[in-house]
């Protein structure tokens, strides 16, 4: 009888000592911690930006994704995911962003193809850490391409060679399959893949339709089955149900939302283009054009006295086709310096030194170098060579062409379009001098050297006053100012050519 007494004041002391702790606001659990409560950590779901890679490939893709890549590494997300929508385009600007997206390493990167990331686009969607699809979608043809004069081409091996080897690098890289890869830019390997005896362990291994043959009948007995992925000849492209099959995809969903459910993420925002990336991506299509009204204008402008608005529309128009690419990073200061001096040598030449040509010849050929590397991926001065030659070269022509058309268009259309407009829409006088009689010309009572005033400035024509006549006058190409004093220096048919008489007010 006495232990049960015992336990029984024992459990009291124990219950009166909780009560204490209890009252003065202490955690019999964690003592010497007042008001300690024990919490259930709960599970924090990782954070996602998502950022687009739509519409073609181009530079101005790849400066949008510079400040939306850095924008949203600012928000210290645990993973971006670009929502890519395209079917390619620049292979340079293509290397460019793969080169940007495998420098991200503070964070995850996913592929999300939302619709399809055909050529350029399966280059970029590779570099990513991860792919994911949405169903129906399909991914690769990767071929280099460009416009021949028989239609589009695919390029040689010298450019396949660096695109084969970049898909090679990204798949080992990211655990891709190497040999499709390379299959989405070559289309002369063919690809077989074959599953292992080992039906259970699901193992797959890749040959070319070459190295397969080489194997033999004894070679290929020991797979279990074996299909022709894509045959000689042809581009691997993968469907999301094949992508996800072959180690290419993670998954196909049905949306990005159900991606990021599946997963767990939260979006915490999603950088899109501004209204500015979008018209730089816009104008720097036409570029070409823009060049050729820029040139045309300003031929018209060399061709008109004076000032006139044809000045102000070519500057402008090469300003603007300029300008797209400056915006975008293409071109920089130097090239900036390089296109206003030859703006000014042009000025130069029209209003200071009229029909000497050198200025205007050395400024048009500055403004033709500052375009033609405005749309080079690269800026001057470059420390990377060899340059791109092929695409230099083609620069060029791209300049050279626009002037050379912008002289040739009105030529050709005062030629053979305006005489042939109906009557109310023409702009050419149909009159013509037929019958018309001559008279004696002012200049029958001027001499050389006779002295008199200029009525109006020579740039280099003008009007001047000989014995109170006035007279139309051109000088030997100076500029000279309205109520100087002039001598006539030599007299051509109906021309009286000018000089400034110097020391004389």
């Amino acid at each position: 009888m006495r232990l049960p007494r015992l336990l029984f004041f024992w459990a009291a002391a124990v219950g009166f000592a909780a009560s204490a702790l209890t009252a003065s606001g202490e955690d019999p659990a964690k003592p010497g911690k007042p008001g300690a409560t024990i919490a259930i950590a709960k599970p924090v779901r990782k954070t996602a930006v998502i950022i687009p890679i739509e519409e073609e490939v181009d530079f101005g893709l790849h400066a949008f994704l510079k400040r939306a890549v850095a924008q949203a590494l600012a928000g210290k997300p645990d993973v971006i995911v670009f929502k890519v929508n395209t079917y390619g385009g620049e292979l340079q600007s293509a290397f460019d962003i793969v080169d940007l997206l495998m420098g991200v390493s503070r964070c995850s990167t996913y592929a999300y193809v939302e619709q399809k990331a055909i050529s350029a686009g399966a280059l970029i969607s590779l570099a990513s850490n991860r792919i994911v699809m949405g169903n129906g979608t399909t991914i690769g043809d990767c071929a280099p391409i460009t416009q021949g004069k028989d239609g589009i081409v695919m390029l040689g091996e010298k450019i396949q060679s660096p695109l084969r080897a970049k898909f090679r690098t990204l798949a080992e890289k990211n655990g891709y399959p190497s040999l499709l890869a390379q299959a989405m830019v070559t289309a002369d390997i063919g690809v077989v893949v074959a599953e292992t005896t080992n039906a259970g362990a699901g193992e797959r291994e890749y040959f070319t339709v070459k190295q397969w043959d080489a194997l033999g009948a004894a070679g290929q007995s020991r797979f279990k089955s074996h299909k022709i992925l894509v045959p000689e000849g042809q581009l691997l492209t993968l469907t999301d149900r094949e992508a996800a099959a072959y180690g290419f995809s993670q998954g196909s969903y049905g949306s990005l939302k159900e991606f990021l459910d599946a997963k767990g993420w939260t979006q915490v925002g999603e950088v899109d283009t501004t209204w500015s990336e979008d018209l730089v991506r816009v104008v720097g299509k036409f570029a070409p054009i823009l060049m050729m009204i820029g040139f045309g204008a300003l031929y018209l402008e060399f061709k008109t006295p004076g000032m006139s608005v044809f000045g102000v529309i070519g500057a402008v128009c090469l300003a603007i086709a300029f300008g797209s690419k400056y915006a975008i990073g293409l071109a920089n200061h130097t090239e900036l310096l390089i296109l206003l001096g030859g703006f000014a040598c042009v000025a130069a030449e029209m209003y200071l030194f009229p029909g000497t040509f050198i200025a205007g010849a050395i400024g048009l050929a500055m403004i033709l170098v500052a375009l033609t590397l405005s749309l080079q991926s690269f800026t001057i001065p470059d420390p990377s060579l060899p340059w791109e030659m092929k695409s230099l070269i083609d620069n060029i022509f791209t300049t050279m062409g626009s002037m050379v058309a912008a002289l040739l268009i009105p030529l050709l259309a005062i030629r053979f379009l305006l005489p042939h407009l109906p009557a109310g829409a023409r702009v050419i006088a149909e009159t013509t001098l037929a019958g018309a009689h001559t008279v004696v010309p002012e200049t029958a009572r001027l001499s050389v050297g006779l002295t008199g005033r200029t009525k109006t400035p020579l740039r280099p024509s003008g009007k001047a006053v000989f014995n109170g006549d006035t007279v139309e006058v051109v000088s030997r190409g100076e500029f000279i100012e309205a109520d100087k004093p002039i001598a006539v220096a030599r007299i051509d048919g109906n021309k009286v050519v000018v000089r400034p008489l110097e020391g004389m007010a």
